[in-house]
């Protein structure tokens, strides 16, 4: 079970994979999905396995429902950006996105 193509989290997987020389066209993918929500619905019913944020099964975690597997030396980190209107910038939002930055 793996995001659509295009997707942000797909593209994470993608590059953890080919620092370790494996190919996401060797993968037994059984589909594609448009949303995590899907994914953890599907898996819920299969016995298959997927691969989503930590943070989008908090509850699932805590009822027991899934786990997590740990892939031992291959980290999959999401770079993620701060957006606003332009202009805008400045105040308590400015003190977050600094501290953020060095954090």
């Amino acid at each position: 079970m793996l995001r659509e193509r295009g997707s942000g989290t797909l593209d994470v997987i993608e590059r953890a994979l080919l620092q370790h020389d494996i190919k996401l066209s060797s993968l037994q993918v059984l589909m594609y999905l448009g949303s995590t929500e899907s994914i953890k619905l599907f898996l819920e019913n299969s016995d298959c396995m997927g691969i989503v944020s930590v943070r989008s099964i908090s509850k699932e975690l805590a009822a027991g429902i899934f786990r997590v597997i740990e892939i031992k030396d291959m980290p999959m980190m999401r770079a993620l950006n701060f957006v606003g209107l332009q202009g805008q910038e400045g105040g308590l939002a400015q003190v977050f996105m600094q501290f953020a930055e060095h954090f």
